[in-house]
């Protein structure tokens, strides 16, 4: 699926140039509504953020809910992603993440299916990067750390109303990022 013609030109030339013609149709449309209901196994958005990916399958949460399985690849926000997963009925089954020019992507599958919520580590981690020990997700944790500290500092600066809490709260997610960093990094 392409938004745009121009977009959708250029898809269906690399799909030709790969011998594919026979076996991808590129349509033009937005999100998932130029599908029909069960037309689709497998139902694949990357390359977009967590958001954009969850307002598309909201959008046509019927057709998405008659495929087998979700690949999504959001390239930032997966947190807010991985918890409409869960509250609209879709387990995360497996997780992966990429690295690429400097940047980790998480890949995540989740097939219909009930799960418990997610703590605040699951959802910014993922539940099944975390059970894995991925070998990237030190790194993970360490991006994240950082963007805590961050936002943490911000607010140091511009005190108002409701930074208190949000320092608080953002004091101890610090805190249980770097506990779980200093259990992963073993003694010298």
């Amino acid at each position: 699926m392409e938004k745009e013609a121009g977009p959708a030109s250029l898809a269906r030339s690399a799909v030709a140039a790969r011998g594919l013609a026979d076996r991808i149709e590129i349509r033009i449309g937005d999100g998932l509504s130029p599908l029909r209901p069960k037309e689709a196994e497998i139902i694949v958005i990357a390359g977009l953020g967590g958001e954009k990916i969850t307002a598309i399958l909201a959008a046509d949460i019927e057709i998405a809910r008659t495929a087998h399985r979700l690949i999504l690849q959001p390239m930032n926000r997966a947190a807010p992603l991985r918890r409409w997963l869960v509250e609209n009925g879709w387990q995360i089954e497996a997780e992966n993440l990429v690295a690429e020019r400097q940047k980790l992507y998480p890949v995540i599958a989740a097939t219909l299916g009930t799960s418990e919520r997610m703590d605040w580590l699951e959802e910014e981690l993922g539940p099944c990067l975390l059970a894995s020990q991925h070998p990237l997700l030190e790194e993970l944790i360490k991006r994240l750390t950082l963007r805590y500290e961050k936002a943490f500092a911000g607010l140091s600066k511009a005190p108002h109303a409701g930074t208190a809490a949000r320092r608080k709260e953002l004091a101890r997610r610090l805190a249980e990022l770097r506990a779980l960093l200093q259990k992963r990094t073993p003694l010298l």
